[in-house]
């Protein structure tokens, strides 16, 4: 196990344990059974350390949403089995569980600018991720190129919103989302 893997894990136990705003890096360094210097020499500050733990969680993610994309007998139940292990997921998740159930007024609002204001980097990697899946899995599609980033980009900010501020369990969240998507294939495939 690498030293950056001890401190994200050392990490992510501090925040399941008193959360978000108690992590400090001398908090992840006596976790991890290190220096605070080592901490800061791996990821600078905490906000660093808050992108790389956003990051690692996204892996997570992307895993799940290839392997639901890999298991569905067509593009549509892709996307809606996709956005329900994702939407699932995120119900477990400490980050964002920290995030969601993070106070307003709560001063330290890393993780929460980093999955919403900031998630340029989270959405293109997801987007990516998505569109290679459906490229692979499911071509051609009805959609033009620019057209399938759309609605690619879309589906993603819909599952990262309703990540972040859940409305609906995860399983009525996807079958919108799905619905959606259908409505945009049968409206591109209309076309012909």
């Amino acid at each position: 196990m690498t030293v950056r893997v001890r401190l994200l894990d050392a990490a992510h136990a501090v925040i399941e344990s008193t959360g978000w705003s108690t992590v400090t890096m001398a908090a992840v360094a006596e976790a991890a059974g290190v220096s605070r210097q080592t901490v800061y020499n791996e990821f600078g500050t905490k906000r660093g350390l808050a992108e790389q733990l956003a990051l690692r969680e996204l892996d997570r993610f992307l895993g799940v949403v290839r392997e639901r994309m890999a298991a569905a007998d067509d593009l549509l139940d892709g996307i809606r089995s996709a956005c329900e292990g994702a939407l699932e997921m995120g119900r477990r998740s400490v980050l964002v569980r920290t995030v969601v159930g993070s106070l307003p007024g709560e001063h330290d609002t890393d993780l929460l600018q980093i999955l919403t204001t900031e998630s340029g980097e989270i959405v293109e990697a997801a987007v990516l991720v998505v569109r290679q899946s459906i490229e692979e899995l499911f071509a051609p599609t009805p959609f033009t190129s620019d057209e399938l980033e759309v609605a690619v980009e879309s589906v993603v900010r819909l599952v990262l919103s309703a990540l972040t501020r859940p409305s609906k369990p995860p399983a009525e969240a996807a079958d919108d989302i799905a619905w959606l998507v259908g409505l945009a294939l049968r409206g591109a495939a209309a076309r012909g």
